[in-house]
């Protein structure tokens, strides 16, 4: 007994000691990669900042986007694939790109290995992660992978991030329309609660085709969804339709507020976190707006960016959220 004792005790140290510095970065990559991130904040204060300039716009404007990173089984091609989807303006119907990615540890490159793969017929795969069914049988011989493009993924302790790059060079294609070769670069950066983006596109002579002209980042944040409801009587008198399953998440999303017999009203209930300057910090804000005043602030309440639970209540209208149970809820970007 006492030898199969030793034995088990044995075999237990020895498993706990396979796991090497590369599987424990990849465990960490996928735990932090999938859920949805959104850079509202970012745009938010480079309008702040715009407003100063002379002519109130940015020289090089960043946009609004909201990125879906949802695992998904698709087993005939990997493990450990992502379904991707990507929009613009905080719609998510201006969907701008979706992808497949498949995650793997890479011993020769010493890192986690991101492989992308196009869909075809990209519109009948929109929301992908809500219909396994559209994946499911997905016959991978259809799927064009983006040869040149991977990402490698390798972790700062230091920093408590992964940085990601794409071997110099290797991604690029001939475009039709402009009838001249494009070459890819693609510098990133994830942490815990956020993913930084840069891509820039440029021909072979330097010349900027599309992405990001500065080495500024598309800085986005993974978001928490919350859950709640609101009701009242607007100052003219109209009823506003109760609400008892109002879905947001904090990275400024606004939901409108409808009146009973169901047509819109003007007024809307935005989450977002957010710095002011003046303060230099951060808050989680909720917000009415009025989209007869340019969307601006009715009024508004703010609370610590952990938060859980917010509330507002004017008199005329009362609305209140509770985060969900999960900080990162994939699947909940329709209104």
């Amino acid at each position: 007994m006492r030898r199969l004792l030793s034995l088990i005790a044995l075999a237990a140290s020895g498993a706990a000691f396979a796991q090497t510095p590369l599987d424990q970065d990849l465990q960490r990559f996928v735990q932090w990669f999938g859920g949805e991130f959104d850079n509202h904040e970012q745009v938010w204060q480079q309008k702040q900042d715009a407003a100063k300039l002379p002519g109130g716009k940015p020289e090089d404007p960043i946009a609004h986007t909201h990125h879906v990173f949802a695992p998904v089984s698709v087993p005939q091609l990997g493990e450990r694939i992502y379904y991707v989807q990507q929009n613009l303006d905080g719609d998510p119907a201006k969907v701008y790109r979706q992808r497949l990615y498949r995650i793997t540890a890479d011993a020769e490159a010493k890192a986690v290995k991101l492989e992308i793969f196009s869909l075809p017929d990209e519109k009948r795969f929109i929301n992908a992660h809500l219909k396994p069914e559209l994946l499911a049988g997905i016959d991978v011989a259809t799927l064009r992978q983006a040869k040149g493009c991977e990402v490698y993924w390798r972790f700062d302790a230091a920093a408590q991030a992964f940085a990601g790059t794409m071997t110099p060079g290797a991604c690029s294609y001939v475009s039709p329309r402009l009838n001249k070769r494009i070459i890819v670069s693609d510098t990133l950066k994830l942490s815990a609660s956020e993913i930084w983006i840069n891509d820039q596109a440029r021909d072979e002579q330097g010349n900027h085709v599309f992405g990001s002209k500065t080495d500024t980042p598309v800085k986005n944040r993974k978001v928490r969804y919350f859950t709640g409801w609101a009701f009242g009587t607007d100052p003219e008198g109209r009823k506003l339709r109760g609400e008892r399953a109002l879905l947001l998440h904090n990275e400024g999303q606004v939901v409108p507020l409808a009146y009973e017999d169901g047509t819109p009203s003007p007024y809307q209930i935005q989450l977002a976190q957010l710095t002011y300057q003046n303060t230099t910090a951060p808050i989680l804000k909720l917000a009415l707006l009025d989209s007869r005043k340019e969307g601006k602030s009715v009024a508004y309440t703010w609370a610590n960016t952990d938060a859980s639970r917010i509330g507002l209540n004017l008199g005329w209208v009362q609305f209140g959220l509770t985060q969900k149970s999960k900080d990162v809820s994939l699947g909940t970007t329709q209104p």
